[in-house]
């Protein structure tokens, strides 16, 4: 068989659409930072301080005009249903909006220490695991990654060039607004599919090749033998435990700062895409405007919050494998200092679960998928109920 080009891998495709997100999100001025190699050739996100201040600038201005013209834009309609629709999503536009500069301004340093965080417990996996090959995930992230670039490109395709200057720029406005918005939940995204990804490649690890060189221990001190020939193997799979337990605990302190930092954002933006899925889905059945781009754009809604809740399973599982790995029956030697880090570990294992819990109010989850989909069938069964009794159809 012919071998596969290196740069078909899916780990390296996997790699570059995750810059090409990262490219999209720095062209709407939501990534106002750089992410290059250094001297070591090491993966480093660092501040770019002009391109920072432009884009603050240009989401200001472009948030205020957004405001005042899609507010004048929705009084010409007299249906006080829709108007209470156009109202809340723009309010919530504007308040992810101010979400995201007050993330900008207040809380850079610490967004860029997460992501240098997340850089070197990749590099520490992969110094682990003695990995070669760099890249991101496998086939599912893939798959994931593609379906998020379909769903990021279909705006595109949904905008309309208007040739008067004014609705122009309004649209364009309205664009850059609702592009920025959306850009919350695509990194959460992003962020718990890099956290399921981690606890993957360590739990495959642990499993494997961890239990073998631990296993290997059991052999040799059965085995009567010179001390000296079992000293050196002894060393290095103490020395793999302890890195192993010690990048788990890492992946737990890294979630929680990803949670502090976008758990607020992540709950007001479910909520503005769940308001936006059922003012695209009123304004198009009761007007009977059945376009592509409004049911395009409905089912593009309902994508992003499937790959987040995919994302967020991954993540979830990921964590919760880690007990069923049966860590207590390894054998780790007769040091008792190993007993002592595992014993500690094992404790922390039921206060470290990760649940992704918006403001505690409800859980990311396959169940919301569930929600969603049963929420937007009953919502269109009642909205072509109520055009069949006022005689709209």
């Amino acid at each position: 068989m012919p071998r596969v080009p290196a740069w078909l891998n899916a780990r390296r495709i996997s790699a570059v659409l995750l810059r090409g997100c990262f490219y999209y999100a720095t062209a709407f001025g939501v990534a106002t930072f750089r992410i290059g190699r250094r001297g070591d050739f090491q993966l480093l996100a660092g501040s770019r301080k002009g391109y920072k201040w432009i884009s603050i600038l240009i989401r200001v201005l472009g948030s205020c005009f957004y405001g005042y013209s899609y507010g004048a834009w929705a009084d010409q309609y007299t249906d006080w249903y829709l108007r209470v629709f156009f109202g809340l999503r723009l309010v919530g536009c504007l308040v992810c909006s101010a979400i995201i500069l007050v993330l900008q301004i207040c809380y850079e340093q610490s967004i860029l220490q997460l992501i240098n965080n997340f850089f070197a417990l990749f590099r520490r996996l992969r110094t682990l695991t003695r990995t070669a090959d760099e890249g991101f995930g496998g086939s599912l992230e893939l798959s994931l990654l593609i379906f998020k670039l379909l769903s990021l490109a279909f705006v595109f395709l949904a905008f309309q060039i208007q040739h008067t200057p004014w609705v122009f720029l309004t649209v364009l406005c309205d664009l850059y607004t609702s592009i920025g918005t959306g850009m919350i939940m695509h990194f959460c995204f992003v962020g718990y599919l890099s956290i399921g990804v981690l606890y993957s490649e360590l739990n495959r690890y642990v499993d494997h090749r961890l239990r073998a060189q631990l296993g290997a221990l059991q052999r040799q001190a059965a085995a009567a033998a010179e001390e000296d020939i079992q000293q050196q193997p002894d060393v290095q799979a103490h020395c793999n435990l302890d890195e192993c337990l010690a990048i788990y605990e890492d992946i737990h302190q890294v979630t929680r700062s990803f949670q502090r930092l976008f758990d607020l954002p992540l709950f007001l933006s479910l909520v503005q895409n769940l308001s936006a899925m059922a003012m695209v889905s009123y304004h198009a059945i009761m007007r009977r405007e059945y376009h592509f781009s409004l049911w395009g754009l409905v089912l593009k809604l309902l994508i992003d919050v499937v790959l987040l809740t995919l994302a967020v399973h991954g993540a979830v599982s990921g964590s919760r494998l880690v007990r069923r790995l049966s860590l207590e029956n390894y054998t780790v030697g007769q040091s008792k200092s190993c007993h002592i880090k595992m014993e500690i570990f094992l404790g922390r294992l039921n206060h470290q679960q990760l649940r992704v819990c918006p403001l505690g109010l409800f859980e990311v989850s396959n169940e919301l998928t569930l929600f969603f989909l049963s929420a937007m069938v009953t919502y269109l069964t009642f909205l072509v109920q109520y055009g069949i009794q006022t005689k709209q159809f």
